[in-house]
């Protein structure tokens, strides 16, 4: 899975690509001609857990970064540069919000609340025209041939959506179940994924979160999560040395870059939890899709493990961190054994017992 960064030109879209992959955009491997990036994710889990464990290794959980080319309002709705959007999918949104004379807009002025419009309305227009042409076609078939139970469910799915976008409102907002998901998946609406705004604003981070209010509040009801990140400070504090950089984000009111918060947002908002193993070697996260069992987590680690699996002892990160140690956390009683069915949690710390 890959989380694709897009924006308006100069919005600051290689500033997150690099603060999150800390690799300049231009020097990043590509594929298809987008720049390609692996991202940690900093969880402050794994750091209380290595304080810990004292390991040899320590592991974060890592997804990819696409940088697709800048968004192109009031070109043609099919246009080349929606299609590695529809690829990507997750999407981090960056919104210029700080005020630089010597930085070109594209619109020739700064307004985040304009530029978020501008694309919510470019997307929603893309995706109505690539609903309403898909039901075009299937009323053709259904003239020649009449359509059996499974094509009117797919054709009904397709009518709601196409009623929900007529009504200016993305498709994130509208119920699905997973059944239903299934049918227009290889659509790849492009307002139906999921998607993290990251307001790119000014030194001032106060006044900036108090005069967006408006706009952040509107953009969480439309199911998104939104950052605020000051590109121009979470560079100084990427560059500076780790002592310093403490000190610098005191006196700014910081407890994190929010370069960290922007990764745990970004990770899942792809659907993606973590799962936790522990000892002397390594201390490690691990990725895994939501809803996901505890023979396929024993699979992300190793393909012996998931076909050999017999039980998961697991007890939370909670548990284990407020115990202390392993042993006082078996003594609480807080492991569990748990068989093929058990669908893992964020933050189970795992051991798998398996025998091949």
């Amino acid at each position: 899975m890959n989380l694709g960064i897009i924006g308006l030109p100069a919005a600051g879209k290689k500033t997150v690509f690099r603060l999150l992959t800390g690799v300049n955009a231009e020097k990043a491997p590509t594929r298809d001609g987008l720049a390609l990036g692996i991202a940690a994710v900093r969880d402050p889990r794994i750091d209380r857990l290595s304080a810990m464990y004292n390991p040899k290794k320590t592991r974060y959980a890592e997804f990819e970064i696409v940088l697709p080319p800048d968004l192109q309002p009031d070109t043609a709705r099919g246009a080349a540069w929606l299609e590695p959007i529809r690829r990507s999918d997750a999407l981090v949104f960056v919104v210029r919000a700080f005020a630089a004379d010597h930085v070109f807009h594209i619109q020739g002025t700064v307004d985040p609340v304009r530029d978020v419009e501008l694309i919510q309305i470019e997307f929603l227009l893309a995706d109505l025209a690539m609903a309403e042409t898909r039901i075009q076609r299937m009323d053709k078939e259904r003239k020649a041939k009449a359509f059996d139970a499974i094509r009117d469910r797919e054709y009904s799915i397709l009518q709601r959506c196409y009623d929900h976008l007529h009504g200016e409102k993305p498709l994130r907002t509208l119920e699905f179940s997973d059944e239903d998901r299934k049918f227009i998946r290889s659509l790849q609406f492009l307002t139906l994924k999921p998607w993290v705004v990251v307001l790119n604003v000014g030194e001032d981070l106060a006044a900036c979160e108090k005069r967006l209010e408006g706009l952040v509040t509107s953009l969480r009801a439309q199911g998104a999560e939104v950052v605020f990140l000051s590109a121009a400070i979470e560079q100084e504090i990427a560059e500076l040395a780790a002592d310093e950089r403490e000190a610098f984000m005191q006196d700014l009111g910081l407890t994190e870059p929010a370069a960290h918060r922007l990764s745990r947002a970004a990770y899942t908002s792809l659907g993606l939890l973590s799962f936790f193993t522990v000892g002397p070697d390594e201390v490690r996260a691990w990725p895994i899709r939501r809803g996901a069992t505890a023979p396929e987590a024993a699979g992300r680690i190793h393909s012996d493990l998931e076909r050999g699996f017999i039980r998961a002892d697991t007890v939370p990160y909670e548990a284990l961190v407020a115990a202390g140690s392993e042993k006082a956390a078996r003594e609480a009683n807080h492991y569990r054994l748990n068989g093929k069915d058990y669908v893992v949690q964020d933050g189970d710390v795992i051991e798998i017992r398996f025998n091949v």
